[in-house]
Parts: C-alpha cells; sequence; structure tokens
C-alpha cells in the first residue's frame, strides 16, 4: 500500500470507531447490530455482497454491487452527492405537506351557528369547522400550492443512506430539530460508518431506523412523527432513490394516522359531550366498565364476534351451523344479515351519530325482527333518533374518548370494529373468536365490506398504480401483513383501525384469547390466526346463557344518575375553566404581539393548562392540531410581510374562537350538575 493509501486506510478506520462509539451511547441495539455484522465478515461467515471503493477520477467513494457487478453511484458518487446537496433548501421543495383541507377551501357554507347543540348531520359540524378555519385563511390569504423559501426546518428525513456523504452538509444547510435516517440494508449502512461522521445528526435529536422489521420501522417513524406533532406541517426529504416506495407507504399511512380532521373539535364537543351530558340529564343508563372488568360472567363462555369485513359472506354457513356454540355478539351495519340467516344475537354494537343509520341500520321492520332479549350497547354520542327506537330495558350506553362518570373505563376506537373489542375485554370475556373482522379489502374484488352488510360499501381497483402525490384515507391502497396471507390490500383508514385494535390488545390479559378466523384479512397483533376448519366445535357444548342474569349483571354495573364524586368533579372543572383558563385567555387578549413566536408561546400556555382535563383536552388539543400547523407554516415564510399586524388579527380570531368553545362546554356541563 502507498503512504495515501495507508492514510485514507487510517482515516476510514478512526471515522468507524468515532461512530461506533457514538451509536454505543446514543443507540446501543444499533451499535450491537452493526457490531454483529462487524464480526460475522471478519470471521468469515457473512460474505460481503458490497464493497467500498473510493473512484480516484471522481474524488470520492462508491459503492460496488458485487453480485450484480455494478456501482450504487454509477462511478460518479460526487456528482449524485452535489445532487442531494443542492436539492436540500430551506424551501418547500421535496418535502411531505401535511395541513389540513379545511385550508384549501376558500368559501364559507352556510350554517346555522345558533343551532349548532342540535346538529345531527357531520355536514353540518364539518361546515362549522369549515367557517372557522376560512376565517384564518380569509386573513392571511396564504396560497398554500405556491413554492415558500422558510425561515426554519423542524423536521428531515434521509431516505436512504448510501454512503452518507451528502449528510453532514445537508444538516448544516438545514439544521433541523430532528432527523429521522431510514436504511433498509445493514451493510451499506456499515459502510457508510467508514465515511460519514453521523454524530453531528445527534445534535438535537436523531432517530435511526436500520434494517429494522416493518413493526419497529413503523413503530420509530412513529416516534418521530409523535415527537414535535404541531411541525408535521411541512416535512423535508432526501433520497436516494433506492426502496423508498415502501417507506414513503409507512410514514403517509402514519401521517394520516394522526390526522384529527376526521373527527375534530366541533364533532368532539357538539356531538360527544353535547349528546353525553343530554343523556345523562335523560336518565339513559351509563355502563360503568370500571364495574365489570373483574367480572366472570363469561368465565367458560365462547364469544363470537362478527364484523362486517368481506370475509363474513364466505362464513356465513358456518356461523348459522355453530351458532348455539357461541354467545354472539354485532354490529349495527351486520346484524340484518345475520336476522336474514335466522341466526340468534345476544348483543349489537353501534357508536355512529349520525342521522341516516336511523334508517339505513334501524328501520324499524328490522328492528321488529330482533329477539327481545338481545342487549344494546351504544355509545352515549349515538343518535338519539336511534336509541328511541331500541328496547329501553335492553339499552345500555358506554363512554367515548374520556369518562364524565368519575372513574369509568372509555372504549377506545376509531370505528365500531376496534370498539366493540375493546368492550368485549372490559366485560372481561375469555375466549373471542373474531369473524368479518378484516381491516382488509377483498383480495380479488377490491371491497371494503361485506356485500349485504349496511355500511358504506366501497370497490377499489387492486390493480391500479398508486400515486403517492395524493394519500386519500379511504381510496388509497397500501400493503400490510396478512392474517394468513403474506401481504394484503387495506386503506389508511383501515390501518387506523389495525394499529388502535393492536393497542387494545396489548393491554389484555394473558389468559385472553383472541382467535382471528378472517381468511383474507389483516394480521392484527395480540390475536392468533386461526381458520374455522381447525376449530373442532364438537368439544363446544350447545351454549346456555341466561339472558335474565346477563340483564341484572349490566343493570348492577350501570347508572342513570351522577354520583356525588362526580357532581363534585364537573363542579372543579367549570370552576378552573372560569377562574383559570378564560382568565388566561383574556390576558392574550389584551396583549399586543410582535411576532408570531411570541404569540405562539403564550396560546401554547392554554393548550398545556388543559392537560389535567380530558374531555376539554380532546377538544382544545382537536383545535390546536387543526390550527396550529397552517399558522407556524405561514408564518415561516422568509418573505412574511407585516407580520406584526397580521399575527394580533390572529389573535383576534383566535381568542374568539377558544372563547366561544369554552363557554359552550361549560353550558353543556352545567344541565348535568
Amino acid at each position: 500500500m502507498t503512504e495515501a493509501q495507508i492514510q485514507l486506510q487510517n482515516a476510514l478506520t478512526t471515522t468507524f470507531l468515532a461512530n461506533m462509539a457514538f451509536l454505543s451511547e446514543y443507540d446501543n441495539e444499533l451499535y450491537h447490530k452493526v457490531d454483529e455484522l462487524s464480526c460475522m465478515i471478519a470471521s468469515g461467515s457473512y460474505k460481503e455482497k458490497y464493497e467500498l471503493e473510493f473512484i480516484t477520477e471522481d474524488g470520492d467513494f462508491d459503492i460496488y454491487d458485487v453480485i450484480n457487478d455494478k456501482y450504487l453511484y454509477n462511478r460518479k458518487p460526487k456528482k449524485i452527492n452535489s445532487d442531494l446537496i443542492r436539492k436540500s433548501e430551506l424551501d418547500t421543495n421535496n418535502s411531505m405537506f401535511n395541513i389540513s383541507e379545511y385550508f384549501f377551501l376558500k368559501e364559507k357554507v352556510k350554517i346555522d351557528r345558533n343551532n349548532r347543540f342540535n346538529f345531527n348531520d357531520v355536514k353540518e359540524l364539518t361546515a362549522l369547522t369549515l367557517n372557522d378555519m376560512s376565517e384564518y385563511s380569509n386573513l392571511l390569504k396564504d396560497s398554500l400550492e405556491d413554492k415558500k423559501k422558510l425561515k426554519r426546518v423542524s423536521k428531515f428525513i434521509f431516505l436512504g443512506t448510501l454512503l452518507g456523504r451528502h449528510i453532514p452538509k445537508i444538516e448544516k444547510k438545514i439544521n433541523a430539530d430532528l432527523y429521522l435516517v431510514l436504511e433498509r440494508n445493514l451493510e451499506i449502512f456499515r459502510l457508510s460508518l467508514f465515511t460519514t461522521d453521523y454524530s453531528i445528526l445527534a445534535k438535537k435529536g436523531v432517530v435511526f431506523s436500520i434494517m429494522d422489521n416493518d413493526q419497529i420501522e413503523k413503530s420509530k417513524i412513529d416516534f418521530f412523527l409523535d415527537k414535535g406533532f404541531f411541525y408535521n406541517y411541512l416535512i423535508k426529504t432526501s433520497s436516494t432513490g433506492i426502496n423508498i416506495d415502501k417507506y414513503l407507504d409507512n410514514i403517509l399511512t402514519i401521517l394520516n394516522f394522526h390526522q384529527v380532521s376526521s373527527y375534530d373539535y366541533n364533532r368532539f364537543l357538539y356531538t360527544y359531550v353535547n349528546r353525553t351530558t343530554n343523556y345523562i340529564k335523560e336518565g339513559y343508563k351509563i355502563l360503568l366498565l370500571n364495574k365489570t372488568k373483574e367480572s366472570n360472567i363469561f368465565e367458560n363462555i365462547p364469544i363470537l364476534f362478527i364484523a362486517g369485513g368481506p370475509s363474513l359472506d364466505e362464513k356465513i354457513e358456518w356461523i348459522k351451523n355453530n351458532q348455539n356454540k357461541f354467545f354472539i355478539v354485532t354490529i349495527g351495519a351486520v346484524y340484518k344479515k345475520l336476522l336474514e340467516n335466522n341466526i340468534n344475537i345476544d348483543i349489537i354494537t353501534t357508536v355512529d351519530e349520525q342521522e341516516f343509520l336511523n334508517e339505513m341500520q334501524f328501520d324499524n321492520e328490522n328492528i321488529s325482527k330482533i329477539n327481545k332479549n338481545t342487549i344494546f350497547l351504544a355509545s352515549s354520542m349515538t343518535n338519539e333518533k336511534i336509541l328511541k327506537k331500541l328496547y329501553s330495558k335492553n339499552l345500555f350506553l358506554y363512554e367515548l374518548f374520556s369518562p364524565i362518570y368519575k372513574n369509568n373505563l372509555v372504549v377506545s376506537g376509531f370505528s365500531i370494529g376496534e370498539i366493540t373489542l375493546d368492550i368485549l375485554l372490559k366485560l372481561n370475556i375469555k375466549e373471542l373468536y373474531l369473524i368479518g373482522f378484516d381491516l382488509a379489502l377483498n383480495q380479488e374484488t377490491g371491497d371494503t365490506h361485506s356485500s349485504s352488510s349496511k355500511s358504506v360499501i366501497t370497490n377499489l381497483n387492486l390493480k391500479e398504480i398508486q400515486n403517492r402525490d395524493t394519500f386519500h384515507t379511504r381510496k388509497s391502497l397500501i400493503k400490510v401483513k396478512g392474517n394468513f396471507l403474506e401481504e394484503v390490500f387495506t386503506t389508511p383508514l383501515f390501518f387506523k383501525s389495525i394499529k388502535i385494535a393492536e393497542k387494545i390488545l396489548s393491554n389484555k390479559n394473558e389468559d385472553i384469547k383472541v382467535f382471528n378466523l378472517s381468511t383474507n384479512g389483516a394480521f392484527i397483533k395480540g390475536s392468533i390466526p386461526k381458520s374455522i376448519e381447525d376449530i373442532d366445535v364438537t368439544k363446544f357444548s350447545d351454549l346456555y346463557f341466561n339472558a335474565y342474569d346477563f340483564l341484572a349483571f349490566l343493570n348492577k354495573n350501570s347508572l342513570d344518575t351522577l354520583s356525588f364524586d362526580t357532581k363534585n368533579s364537573i363542579k372543579d372543572e367549570i370552576f378552573f375553566l372560569e377562574n383559570n383558563i378564560l382568565t388566561l385567555l383574556n390576558s392574550v387578549k389584551h396583549k399586543n404581539f410582535i411576532n408570531f413566536d411570541e404569540f405562539f408561546k403564550n396560546i401554547f400556555k392554554i393548550y398545556e393548562s388543559c392537560f389535567e382535563y380530558k374531555n376539554l383536552n380532546n377538544i382544545i388539543e382537536g383545535y390546536f392540531k387543526i390550527i396550529t400547523p397552517y399558522l407556524l407554516y405561514h408564518f415561516n415564510d422568509l418573505k412574511l410581510k407585516n407580520e406584526t399586524k397580521k399575527v394580533n388579527k390572529v389573535k383576534e380570531i383566535f381568542t374568539r374562537q377558544i372563547e366561544n368553545i369554552i363557554l359552550d362546554y361549560i353550558s353543556c356541563f352545567k344541565r348535568v350538575n
């Protein structure tokens, strides 16, 4: 070796050892992963597929692919690195843009705000939110489609590393608050440790996901997005272009998971809080799930939960033939199909607040066919027209999101499927079988639901090439691990339900067995894939379950009036709002702010002050999650003019809207106190 080669070798080794020392402290798991590979290479048990090579004529390093006899930089590393650095600027190019759709619509919608406590249609509440947000967009007149030069970038993602030679210079230009480094090939990443100092990314913060399995990769992406989530409005990226499609799918899907516009602050206030307090006032029975979690009423009772996924169609005969072996639970969209097949139903659950379901799912004809012993479990925001149709003696309401009844357990979920799953676990069941809980499409037809379910069925083209320039909650296709198949097509909306279902199952007792019988559905961590052919129903005795005992159990564990403790808790919250939050809001109202950063620090105190009161926090956080990204984006314009004037106009809109929210929230709780 020449002297120059020796010096180069020493420099590479020094960089590698420095990186390993850094990783041993910063990301010990990744350190051990790289160290293990290094040991395998040294011992000869692993034959390297890639080699580090210095391209003399180019003056930089390349990666030689031994197996495919090619260079990953095409022997032009300097040009490729320069291009990557050039494309990374403080602007809106090469970024993921994440602003609520409300700000892309400029017009107001005519809606009688005075009737807001009586809205029955989601469209009415959506219009309410749209009009709130249009006040901001009409004031600021920000054309979100226009390119911008930015003052700062908060979040940055490296999609693939190659040798990482572009990374330090990009970091110097961007100086982001948090980085995410994604690379699926550990050997390539290991080579980059010889050529790039990764410690510079840790000055503020960096998350590494290197050759992680899909589950861990998603969890790290989720961590990255959750940290400083207000700043997800614009995430800059730099891509090597090698195997990045799956990264984009995962990032976009998880970004969608964090969206709040699907159930925004106005729906939370005027549907959930408003209706729950009304139903308490009217004396509906509220199920106390904190009391049922220790029961043994289902000790030796196998539960069959039937949801509305496509696989229901292929299993309906099996259900019909074996119905006497199970306690059967289903949802509002499916019970009609079961009745048509003479299948007895023990529990029907519903959550939906919309008035049209009154006729779509709960028409008088089908309700009349339901067995008088069937129990109805409805959310405390279910449309009252539906509640009035159900047999009141058998009707119990459950709380969602955050409890009003002190110490009660609430039900988690995005849709009725995972909500019902959570209810059943809180009833302390021991053995659960899932049918139609697919959370995936029919893998042949692209249908979202069973053919005769009373759900809104969408048919998606499974062969259509996906354009990631647009990412639609209900229509974009993504692939996830299948329950039996290696991969299945699903949608971002179903993915959201998958993650919630997995979270619910992660908290169940170990002795509770949950079997997923879906042939073409998504894999749900925490459940056990099982085909109906593998269930030996001959070992199941015919089920005798005393419906009257179960009704008595539910009555014992429910209330139709507020307890003394709950009333005191509500009284304390009202006092806090009137004497703390409104006072804080009033101080903001009477301040003049020089810039947006000053204003944001002050209003953030309001957001932080609401953490203790969960229902209030859900509403205020929902409002902040819609408005803050838009404002952060607008005021992050390097060419912004009249900042002081604009920010004080924004202040006027903000304080008035927040005050209206808080006063309406207080009025809801005063009706039950």
